[in-house]
């Protein structure tokens, strides 16, 4: 008897442990850094013509385009501290090289990061690939990165783009280039492809810098029909079309060295610090 009860005694412990529940990670659940913007969120990053930002989704690491100048980019990246090895995956919105030209340079410190072009792209983009020994995947279609990660494939423009979309906790987080096809054509087709019928924030270039105030205003009107809540423009948005987002959705901006944070219904404006 005093032997069971010892032995019993002893399962008390182990059995609490299994059934613990698992820490909670402290990492909120998506960040997004703007590495390269037309805008800088303060003196210590520069501006440049082109886009790109880094995404830190549920422990994976995503660049979303690479801007125009690599130096610039790589400039930027060290001193936000983000090392090129630490890139699981690289996603290029479409072929113009000031989204596109910087990802060489960084493939070739990170020759294990898999890399997302469009089948669309020009031969020069390709050719680019083999120089530095790449073997980018040709997207023809929607594809999961990751879990909860997707791309729209490419959507028809001139060019044509493919965007990237994150289901959060707290809804659909779009991520757009230059939104050459219409920025209204893309976010359609992004809530048909993930059976959505709102968009938490949107993100990206959205090429109004030459569109008149009242098509921008017609714009606006159909981005809060289609229930998109939170703007962030960057890049080829424009200022008159900036402004006036502005004042529809908050005013929300990205710029070089912008730190976006995400976590649950907290959403969070910084600038990167300075290693």
């Amino acid at each position: 008897m005093r032997l069971f009860v010892i032995f019993a005694v002893l399962l008390v412990p182990c059995h609490a442990q299994a059934q613990a529940p698992k820490p909670k990670d402290p990492r909120p659940e998506l960040e997004i850094r703007i590495l390269f913007d037309n805008m800088a969120a303060n003196k210590d990053y520069l501006r440049s013509w082109g886009f790109s930002a880094l995404i830190d989704f549920r422990g994976k690491r995503i660049l979303f385009d690479s801007g125009s100048d690599p130096i610039l980019l790589l400039e930027h990246m060290d001193k936000m501290k983000i090392d090129p090895k630490s890139i699981d995956e690289a996603f290029i919105s479409h072929h113009h090289d000031d989204h596109r030209r910087g990802i060489y340079w960084v493939f070739e410190k990170n020759p294990a990061m898999k890399v997302h072009f469009l089948d669309s792209f020009g031969i020069e983009a390709f050719h680019a690939a083999d120089q530095v020994k790449m073997k980018p995947n040709r997207v023809k279609g929607p594809f999961e990165l990751m879990p909860g990660v997707y791309s729209t494939g490419p959507i028809d423009g001139l060019p044509p783009e493919q965007a990237l979309l994150l289901e959060t906790s707290q809804g659909l987080v779009m991520i757009v280039g230059c939104s050459h096809p219409g920025i209204v054509k893309m976010v359609e087709a992004a809530q048909k492809q993930r059976k959505k019928d709102s968009i938490r924030v949107l993100l990206g270039g959205f090429h109004l810098l030459k569109t008149q105030a009242d098509e921008i205003r017609k714009v606006v009107n159909r981005l809060d029909e289609l229930k998109v809540k939170i703007v962030i423009p960057a890049h080829c948005t424009g200022d008159a079309a900036t402004e006036i987002l502005q004042s529809a959705f908050g005013k929300h901006s990205a710029g070089a060295g912008r730190w976006i944070i995400m976590d649950g219904k907290r959403l969070e404006f910084r600038t990167v610090p300075l290693k």
